[in-house]
């Protein structure tokens, strides 16, 4: 489903992205393990375009190339991402903001509506005409994440899903994770918390200083103390 091959990228001068690869396969969830700016964000932002990716580096996302395309073209060639400053609309109501996010139906794919996502955020569905800035960090997260899907993306990119979140909301967010993936729909997301990702990812890219140093299965990850204690001990 997505294929990202010798990614590099640079803010200036500073090299942040050293020949990153990494594949996400289709119905999967895929995370990208690291510590605070070991460069797991910048990926995401390279692979949807927010960062120019350096000449040379490839980003094949269903069999299309899109590095160095603009971020407007990834959208609408099927590529979801949901940022972790969330970036909802304040002054709308969630409805309006699901509105937003709206794109036409995908080949093959069964079309988001706000009555199915209310079933995976059964929270946005008790407060569908409550602004945006009336709800609390996680309603705002799961608004974001439930606006990213009514543009019926085949892969989302979820930037840190659980950072900040009360542990209730972050259980809802782990099951709703799942529940996409039951959907089909293949995620990718970035984040600290190892005992979050096992709990909703397949595979694990562990990345240090904008290198990818491990790559493996959750239960590979879970026998190898020596890399957990390497590359994601606090």
């Amino acid at each position: 489903m997505l294929t990202v091959k010798h990614l590099n990228a640079f803010y200036g001068r500073a090299h942040i992205l050293r020949d990153i690869s990494l594949e996400a396969r289709a119905g999967e969830v895929l995370v990208l393990l690291g510590r605070n700016g070991a460069g797991k964000s910048t990926t995401m932002k390279s692979i949807i375009g927010l960062v120019r990716p350096a000449p040379g580096s490839s980003v094949v996302f269903d069999g299309i190339e899109l590095a160095g395309r603009p971020p407007h073209e990834i959208a609408r060639a099927g590529l979801g991402y949901v940022p972790e400053e969330r970036r909802i609309f304040t002054d709308l109501t969630v409805m309006e903001n699901l509105e937003v996010g709206r794109q036409k139906p995908r080949d093959g794919l069964a079309p988001w509506t706000p009555e199915r996502l209310f079933e995976i955020f059964p929270n946005l569905g008790r407060m569908q005409d409550r602004p945006g800035g009336r709800m609390s960090g996680g309603e705002q997260q799961m608004l974001t994440i439930a606006r990213t899907l009514m543009g019926n993306p085949r892969l989302v990119l979820l930037d840190e899903p659980s950072e900040g979140l009360a542990p209730v909301i972050v259980e809802q967010m782990a099951e709703a994770i799942r529940r996409l993936k039951a959907e089909g729909l293949t995620v990718v997301l970035s984040e600290q918390n190892l005992h979050f990702a096992a709990r909703v990812a397949d595979r694990a890219v562990i990345i240090e200083k904008g290198v990818v140093r491990w790559q493996g299965t959750l239960a590979a990850l879970e026998e190898a103390a020596e890399v957990r204690a390497q590359y994601l001990s606090v």
